[in-house]
Parts: C-alpha cells; structure tokens; sequence
C-alpha cells in the first residue's frame, strides 16, 4: 500500500485492546470462581447457628460425653444470649437426637442407639450414592458451577492432609462432613441434603470413636480423591462405586467397637 511522505503505518490498536480486555474478562471470572469454591464447604451464619455448631461439636467430639446434663441459663450466659435462641438450639438437637430433655432438671446429652447407627448408616449409603452419581452427571469441565465447586473439593481435600499430619481426628471428621455436603449440594438434591444431615448427626459420634480406634483417615482421603476423580469423568457408576467403598470402610470395627464401649451405647 502506497504510504504518502510524513505519514507512519502503524498497526491498528483494536486487537491488543481486545487482548487486554479477554484477559480481564479471564481474571475476573477465576476470582468469581474461586469466591464461589469458598462458599460451597460453609453455610452463612446466624446466632442460632453458631450456637448449634458449638453445642453440636461438643457433643460430636464428646466434650460432652453421653449422659452429661447441660442447661439453658448455662448456655446463654456462656454466648451472653437470651435462652430463647437457646432453647431454639436445643429442640434442634433433640430433633437430631443428641439432647434428651428432662422436665426440670435439664438436658442430657443422649446415648448412642446401636440399631440407629446401623439403620443411619444403611439410608446414608443410599443416599449418597445416589448423590455423587448425579453430581457426575452434572458436572462440566467448562461450567462455572463445576469448577467452583472441583476447587472446592480439592482445597478441602488438601485440608484434610494437613489435620491428619497434625494427628487432629476432630478436624479431620468435622472435613470430612464438609467434603461429604459439598458433593450434596452440587447434585442439587435438597432432600438428599437434608435427610442426609439429620442421620448424620447420630453418625458423627460414631465416626470419632471409630477414628480414635482405626486411625483409617488416610484411607478416607485416597477415597475422596478417587471420588472426585470418577465426579471429574463424569462417571456415575464409578463415583458410586468409589463413594460406598469409602462409607463402609469402617463398618468391620463397628461391632468391636459397639462390644467395648458399653458406657456410650444402648
């Protein structure tokens, strides 16, 4: 092309411009990607809710061990509540069936049925089965939703690694839970979710016995990897495969457990 004398081509700005604007666009989207994965592993928190995961860990860890009374004045004063959320707190954990309340005397944390850790754990196998084959059927390597929650889940998973060195069973259980909801809330079942959460209420204190006497936490997170992995493939069948390998790798030390441990179980 004929360039007339003074004049320079220069090469049009639009291109590095649309570069520069792509990049952005990229870089955003990560950010929203990765605030997303950060609020999939937690609920938002109320006053009440705060106070039911205090209580609820208590007794999970056994902190507060069965049989052990504890009281809504109590409570309160320790959070500097009223009792009403309180009491709120408490039928929520007589609903799940860790508090027993006793007419004016309080509230004592309840024993461990043997028949509802066996049934519990027969509809959670079900269940979540069920929910880790719909979340590989969900799942998209360019859909936001998937990415967000497969940063999730592997930051979850890398958390799970650290506790475990550190030789903190609590923490590793209470990742687990988080692993295990995360997974539910991507196949978009609410009920599974919400049923799967009030069985395993009962579960959770059986989980931590059962750690403190297997120690298979390093089993559980090969587990969870390959979960991950088969959701990642979009195979169903081996997600649910790989899922019910892992809800019942602890099931053979349960009957020794529930023979040694008289003083928790009924």
């Amino acid at each position: 092309m004929h360039v007339q004398s003074g004049q320079t081509d220069h090469p049009s700005p639009l291109p590095a411009a649309a570069s520069e604007h792509a990049r952005a666009n990229g870089s955003l989207r990560r950010r929203l990607i990765k605030k997303k994965a950060e609020s999939i592993l937690r609920d938002r928190p109320t006053l009440e809710s705060v106070i039911y995961d205090e209580l609820y860990e208590r007794i999970v860890t056994l902190k507060y061990v069965p049989g052990h009374m504890i009281y809504e004045n109590e409570i309160a004063a320790q959070f500097d509540v009223s009792r009403t959320p309180v009491r709120q707190v408490f039928q929520r954990l007589v609903l799940a069936d860790l508090l027993e309340v006793l007419p004016q005397r309080g509230a004592r944390v309840s024993f461990l049925s043997k028949r509802k850790i066996r049934e519990s754990q027969e509809v959670r196998e079900i269940l979540e089965t069920v929910a880790v084959a719909k979340a590989a059927q969900k799942w998209r390597a360019e859909d936001e939703e998937s990415q967000a929650f497969s940063l999730a889940i592997k930051a979850s998973i890398l958390r799970q690694i650290e506790v475990v060195a550190d030789k903190n069973y609590h923490a590793f259980s209470g990742l687990d839970e988080d692993f295990h909801r995360a997974i539910m809330r991507f196949a978009d079942n609410m009920t599974i979710y919400d049923v799967v959460g009030e069985i395993r209420a009962h579960l959770n204190r059986m989980r931590v016995i059962e750690l403190q006497h297997a120690h298979l936490d390093a089993e559980a997170i090969e587990f969870h990897k390959r979960i991950i992995a088969e959701i990642e493939a979009g195979d169903a069948e081996g997600a649910r495969e790989q899922m019910l390998g892992h809800l019942k790798v602890l099931e053979q030390f349960r009957e020794e457990i529930f023979a040694n441990r008289n003083d928790i179980f009924v």
